[in-house]
Protein backbone atom coordinates (compact mmCIF):
# COMPACT_ATOMS: atom_id res chain seq x y z
CA UNK A 1 0.00 0.00 0.00
CA UNK A 2 2.57 2.51 0.84
CA UNK A 3 4.18 1.80 -2.65
CA UNK A 4 1.31 2.65 -4.63
CA UNK A 5 0.97 5.91 -2.44
CA UNK A 6 4.72 6.99 -3.53
CA UNK A 7 4.32 5.89 -7.03
CA UNK A 8 1.12 8.62 -7.89
CA UNK A 9 3.46 11.45 -6.82
CA UNK A 10 6.37 10.22 -8.67
CA UNK A 11 4.65 9.09 -11.77
CA UNK A 12 2.84 12.97 -11.93
CA UNK A 13 6.57 14.66 -11.61
CA UNK A 14 7.45 12.41 -14.29
CA UNK A 15 4.72 13.41 -16.35
CA UNK A 16 5.51 17.10 -15.57
CA UNK A 17 8.87 17.07 -15.93
CA UNK A 18 8.37 15.34 -19.56
CA UNK A 19 6.21 17.76 -21.17
CA UNK A 20 8.78 20.39 -20.03
CA UNK A 21 11.79 19.18 -21.34
CA UNK A 22 10.27 19.74 -24.65
CA UNK A 23 10.88 23.37 -24.27
CA UNK A 24 14.32 22.62 -23.44
CA UNK A 25 14.85 21.49 -26.85
CA UNK A 26 14.20 25.19 -28.69
CA UNK A 27 17.77 26.69 -29.11
CA UNK A 28 18.26 30.28 -27.83
CA UNK A 29 18.69 33.14 -30.13
CA UNK A 30 21.55 35.27 -28.60
CA UNK A 31 22.43 39.31 -30.11
CA UNK A 32 25.89 40.09 -29.75
CA UNK A 33 25.97 42.69 -27.25
CA UNK A 34 24.68 45.82 -28.84
CA UNK A 35 23.53 44.42 -31.21
CA UNK A 36 19.86 44.14 -32.77
CA UNK A 37 19.84 41.11 -34.97
CA UNK A 38 21.21 38.19 -35.40
CA UNK A 39 21.27 35.05 -38.10
CA UNK A 40 22.02 31.48 -37.35
CA UNK A 41 22.32 28.62 -40.08
CA UNK A 42 21.07 24.87 -39.96
CA UNK A 43 19.48 22.21 -41.01
CA UNK A 44 16.40 20.26 -40.80
CA UNK A 45 15.23 16.67 -42.03
CA UNK A 46 12.29 15.92 -44.40
CA UNK A 47 9.03 17.59 -42.43
CA UNK A 48 10.77 18.26 -39.47
CA UNK A 49 10.34 21.45 -37.31
CA UNK A 50 13.27 23.37 -35.48
CA UNK A 51 11.87 25.79 -32.91
CA UNK A 52 13.86 29.08 -31.91
CA UNK A 53 13.11 31.62 -28.83
CA UNK A 54 14.62 35.30 -28.40
CA UNK A 55 14.01 37.37 -25.59
CA UNK A 56 12.19 41.04 -26.30
CA UNK A 57 10.42 43.50 -24.24
CA UNK A 58 7.21 44.27 -24.64
CA UNK A 59 6.03 46.88 -27.20
CA UNK A 60 9.32 46.03 -29.32
CA UNK A 61 8.81 44.98 -33.41
CA UNK A 62 10.22 41.03 -33.48
CA UNK A 63 10.92 40.80 -37.42
CA UNK A 64 12.14 37.32 -38.87
CA UNK A 65 13.06 36.30 -42.23
CA UNK A 66 14.12 32.77 -43.54
CA UNK A 67 15.71 31.40 -46.58
CA UNK A 68 16.53 28.04 -47.56
CA UNK A 69 17.82 26.30 -50.76
CA UNK A 70 15.17 23.89 -51.36
CA UNK A 71 12.54 27.04 -50.69
CA UNK A 72 10.14 24.65 -48.76
CA UNK A 73 11.03 26.24 -45.59
CA UNK A 74 8.85 28.52 -43.86
CA UNK A 75 7.81 29.96 -40.38
CA UNK A 76 5.02 27.60 -38.64
CA UNK A 77 3.19 30.57 -37.45
CA UNK A 78 2.35 31.95 -40.76
CA UNK A 79 3.33 28.93 -43.68
CA UNK A 80 5.78 32.49 -44.75
CA UNK A 81 9.21 32.98 -45.06
CA UNK A 82 8.67 36.32 -43.42
CA UNK A 83 6.99 36.94 -40.07
CA UNK A 84 6.85 40.45 -37.81
CA UNK A 85 4.85 41.15 -34.68
CA UNK A 86 4.54 43.45 -31.90
CA UNK A 87 5.71 41.67 -28.95
CA UNK A 88 2.64 41.97 -26.08
CA UNK A 89 4.65 40.00 -23.51
CA UNK A 90 7.73 40.66 -22.01
CA UNK A 91 9.94 37.92 -22.19
CA UNK A 92 10.94 34.59 -24.83
CA UNK A 93 9.30 34.37 -28.11
CA UNK A 94 9.08 31.52 -29.87
CA UNK A 95 9.66 30.91 -33.86
CA UNK A 96 9.11 27.51 -35.40
CA UNK A 97 10.40 26.93 -38.62
CA UNK A 98 8.70 23.76 -40.98
CA UNK A 99 10.28 22.27 -43.90
CA UNK A 100 7.43 21.09 -46.23
CA UNK A 101 9.49 19.61 -48.32
CA UNK A 102 12.83 17.01 -48.66
CA UNK A 103 15.70 17.85 -46.05
CA UNK A 104 18.13 21.20 -46.55
CA UNK A 105 19.55 23.88 -44.84
CA UNK A 106 18.40 27.33 -43.98
CA UNK A 107 19.38 30.70 -42.72
CA UNK A 108 17.28 32.50 -40.24
CA UNK A 109 17.31 36.19 -39.54
CA UNK A 110 15.78 37.77 -36.05
CA UNK A 111 15.88 41.19 -35.77
CA UNK A 112 14.41 43.43 -32.45
CA UNK A 113 13.21 47.24 -32.72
Amino acid sequence: MMMRIMFKPVAVFSIVLALSVVNLADIRIRFARGRTSATVTGSIRAGGRVCYVAGARRGQTLNAVLSSRSGKVNFLETGETSYSFVVDRSGDQTLCVDNVGGSTTYTLTVSIQ
